[in-house]
């Protein structure tokens, strides 16, 4: 007996991604759900079906063309019924599911003009969007299928995530935040990842004001469809906590940040002197070239005069009392000792006293120096907290541009040394980047751009993944996106955004740039070697309180 719950037939040209479908009528299809055509690759072999997605429906009647001028409203009376009337669709291909490797794979060959193409069941899209729960994590469901008994979960892949890197891109209020936060809180909890979080704004500390792990309240708990899964990752993050990971604070020096997170932070105790002196010679850019020789100087004197770990005060000092010390250094050439002048070396150690004061975040005489293994784990260790999941993030918080990129350059340097060394390595890590536009910006100049740079071209060969977050794509710099093999974009409207993302990920077509700009507040476009295929996914609930959330200003002016 032949199926007839068909939806239409494809009519025209079939060998593309792209291919309309006649319609049987005007509710046959709806924009964004998924159909099934039968096909062939080989004409002996067996057949299969290919899934596909509508992409745009159409609907036309012949007696209300334009072409009929002004008196169109007046034959109203005359469409009693659908006559005259045409519906396509457009639909995009996604593939079939190879029987044997498992892989999604694009029809080698066009499918049959006229073969009639069907709805698909949620049995068929859960089956062919199956996962190995050993290696990914749910992300969310399927839109279209997120609610009610049909719901199609959608996993992404772990490895592909930290070793390939991801970009998380939208426009402000669109969910990056919280995106993010769901992934890496299940990261944590099925995977017991180490992440580090570069949180510019200090949202990510939400997880831990007070001093204690905040989870969303009992009513969204319970609202939720994955309630039991949500309860089983609070639980999990409980655990992790009591061992020594879990949930993990790092701020600068401040009484602020020890009121916001009940003295329950880590305080940065960076050393300046783990940076190389050309490094350093660039954290000013705006210097004058006689500073900055006077900078180099200083530096190679402190470098040849005081022992590891040393305290950056100690270049103030030589700027200003110790600056005799320096003329009469035996080593400096004529040039060097000329360099040094009186109001050259006050420059530079007003600019140093600056630096360190508004960053709070580095060495001094009789403080414990910063141990990046306490903050991410030891790779070979079988004991002990080093070897527990933990989320590390690192609130930056009222700090200057210039103070973040500092810090943000020193603790990727860190971490991605501390990767390779042979003899004790680092746990395998996740760097996360807020304002990714800020710290690896396209145009404008960035101590820390380059190191992000090295970890997107080199860090998956040390097990250092990065995922970069932006609200402004086209401010990022380009070889560090076009290392990103994941893509999660959420709504974007920015032409200029958009155009930027077609240039830099071969992962999106024209018809996913058409999507962005009316995707929902929590929906993503997922696209990439972490995912079987595009997808347009409703991000899930995360357990933990962090993120981007934005303030009920009524409640506040009201309270």
């Amino acid at each position: 007996m032949i199926n007839e719950n068909y939806i239409g037939t494809l009519v025209g040209e079939t060998g593309g991604l792209q291919i309309n479908i006649a319609l049987r009528g005007s509710f046959s299809a709806r924009r964004g759900e998924f159909v099934r055509v039968g096909h062939k690759e080989e004409g002996e072999g067996e057949q299969m079906s290919v899934l596909g997605r509508i992409l745009g429906v159409s609907r036309q009647n012949m007696l209300f063309s334009p072409s009929m001028g002004e008196g169109v409203a007046d034959v109203r009376f005359l469409a009693t019924s659908h006559a005259g009337e045409s519906n396509y669709a457009q639909m995009e291909l996604i593939g079939y599911r190879d029987p044997t490797t498992g892989e999604i794979k694009i029809p080698r060959r066009p499918l049959e003009p006229g073969a009639r193409v069907y709805p698909v069941t949620f049995d068929f899209l859960k089956n062919f969007y199956e996962y190995s729960p050993e290696t990914t994590i749910r992300l969310g469901n399927l839109v279209g299928y997120e609610k009610g008994e049909n719901i199609v979960p959608v996993f992404i892949d772990i490895n592909k995530i930290v070793t390939e890197h991801l970009a998380v891109l939208a426009m402000t209020g669109a969910g990056k935040s919280y995106t993010v936060g769901r992934i890496i809180e299940r990261m944590l909890v099925d995977a017991n990842a180490s992440i580090v979080v570069l949180d510019p704004h200090g949202e990510y500390g939400r997880a831990l004001r007070g001093g204690n792990v905040n989870f969303i309240s009992k009513e969204n708990l319970a609202g939720s469809t994955e309630k039991d899964d949500l309860q089983r990752i609070c639980q999990r993050i409980e655990e992790l906590q009591a061992l020594g990971g879990g949930i993990q604070v790092y701020s600068p020096r401040s009484r602020e940040f020890s009121l916001k997170y009940g003295s329950k932070n880590h305080q940065l105790a960076l050393r300046l002197d783990e940076m190389h002196i050309e490094e350093l010679g660039t954290i000013f850019p705006e210097m004058t070239e006689p500073q900055q020789r006077v900078l180099q100087v200083v530096l190679k004197y402190w470098e040849k005069h005081s022992e590891a770990p040393r305290d950056p005060t100690e270049l103030i000092e030589l700027c200003t009392s110790g600056l005799d010390d320096l003329r009469n250094w035996e080593e400096l050439s004529e040039g060097e000792r000329k360099t040094i002048s009186s109001r050259s070396t006050s420059i530079v150690a007003l600019r140093l006293r600056n630096l360190l004061n508004d960053a709070r975040s580095f060495y001094e005489a009789g403080m414990k120096p910063f141990n990046v293994r306490e903050m991410i784990g030891r790779r070979n260790s079988y004991s002990g907290s080093a070897s527990v999941g933990r989320i590390s993030i690192v609130d930056l918080q009222g700090l200057s541009k210039t103070s973040m990129e500092v810090v943000v350059a020193i603790l990727c340097n860190e971490i991605l040394k501390a990767a390779q060394d042979p003899e004790d390595p680092i746990r395998p890590v996740f760097i996360v980047v807020e304002e990714g536009h800020t710290f690896a910006p396209a145009q404008d100049a960035s101590l820390s751009k380059a190191i992000i740079k090295k970890i997107a071209a080199e860090g998956r060969k040390f097990g250092v993944g990065l995922a970069i977050i932006s609200q402004r794509p086209n401010k990022l710099d380009s070889d560090v996106t076009s290392q990103c093999n994941t893509i999660i974009a959420m709504r974007i409207k920015n032409p200029d955004d958009q155009h930027f993302i077609a240039k830099t990920s071969d992962y999106f077509s024209e018809a996913d740039l058409r999507e962005l700009p009316s995707l929902s507040t929590g929906e993503a476009l997922v696209t990439g070697r972490a995912i079987l295929a595009p997808l347009v996914v409703k991000v899930g609930t995360k357990a933990l309180i962090h993120g981007g959330e934005s303030p009920d200003v009524i409640k506040a002016w009201k309270a």
